[in-house]
């Protein structure tokens, strides 16, 4: 599970150096060793280059997998021209100096694993996982079934975020919930952290038994907007229940479908509560967001993309659609 909790903005040469700041800072939160911190610096640095030199601008996301407690992910997100070519530009880019104007290429080889996403004259999302390999996972223990990733950023000028999401999964079924508190700022941090704390350990609890839950805890709280869905992989279908304006959407093969969240505000106007089902299949891929971001986005206009990662494909809607105005969450949940 990926979530990206940082934005840095590079548009200009001068602020490469502020990113690979942040990097650092990551890197020694995570407790990543010398060598891992080293490639992160690496790997931000010519992402933050490309974006000054060929993005026209761009933000740079940093956060972390809950999977492996000492990797960074970073993604650089851009609205520049596209790559035309992405293997002649990571090829083009190999430097046998090892000088870190090595491009693309070096990314790749800096990084775990690299996602990358580009269309031409709407700009290109990279999407890289940095830091030191860990124990690889028993050949008994089974894979996970699903893959999930988000953006959660706050509202510029802000350091608490109003929104929190959470996800948790029990054999074959995936709970997924975003919470976007009231307003923005602390208040609004402590309502909506405080429905993650109920959502983070409620995967097999009845969604309505949930949401009544929430509804009790966030009482002293000023009140968020909560959306709830749970995938049950082997029955296909997906359940959801919301209340206030977290929107939600299904990508299938055979288009997309929106979710219904019924109006009030949890902790405080709770009226009615009622379940909605929806097909679900392995072609799926569930998005949920709060109202940070806009929800009037078409999955026709990005072609190939919800083929991509999760942490991929929620970095491309917030760089497209996020309002700027607001705390933005985007959760992404599909079959790994």
């Amino acid at each position: 599970m990926i979530r990206a909790t940082q934005a840095v903005r590079v548009s200009e040469a001068s602020e490469v150096a502020s990113a690979r700041r942040v990097a650092a800072q990551c890197a020694e939160t995570l407790h990543m060793s010398e060598v891992a911190a080293g490639r992160a610096a690496i790997v931000v640095m010519e992402l933050a280059t490309n974006l000054v030199k060929h993005g026209n601008g761009g933000t740079i996301l940093f956060g972390s997998d809950a999977g492996r407690p000492r990797v960074l992910s970073i993604t650089a997100c851009d609205k520049g021209n596209g790559i035309a070519n992405v293997q002649a530009a990571v090829r083009d880019g190999y430097s046998t100096a090892g000088s870190y104007g090595a491009g693309l290429g070096a990314v790749y080889r800096a990084s775990l694993s690299v996602d990358l996403y580009t269309l031409a004259n709407k700009g290109t999302v990279v999407h890289c996982l940095v830091g030191d390999e860990g124990p690889q996972p028993s050949p008994l223990v089974p894979p996970a079934r699903f893959a999930v990733g988000g953006v959660a950023i706050p509202k510029t000028g802000e350091t608490a975020n109003g929104d929190a999401w959470s996800a948790a999964a029990s054999g074959s079924v995936l709970t997924v919930a975003v919470a976007d508190g009231l307003g923005h700022g602390p208040l609004a941090a402590t309502a909506s952290s405080a429905a993650a704390r109920i959502f983070s350990g409620g995967a097999e609890t009845p969604l309505e038994r949930l949401m009544e839950d929430a509804h009790a805890m966030l009482r002293p709280t000023r009140g968020a907007a909560v959306g709830i869905a749970r995938i049950h992989h082997v029955q296909s279908r997906l359940d959801f229940i919301g209340v206030g304006n977290i929107a939600g959407t299904i990508v299938r093969d055979e288009g997309a479908r929106k979710i219904v969240s019924l109006p009030g505000i949890v902790g405080h106007e709770m009226r009615k509560l009622q379940s909605f089902t929806y097909p679900w299949d392995a072609s799926a891929v569930l998005v949920l967001q709060s109202d940070g971001v806009s929800a009037n986005w078409n999955h026709a206009v990005y072609p190939g993309l919800m083929q991509h990662e999760p942490a991929l494909i929620a970095a491309v809607l917030y760089r497209d659609h996020c309002r700027g105005t607001d705390d933005a969450t985007v959760v992404v949940a599909k079959a790994a």
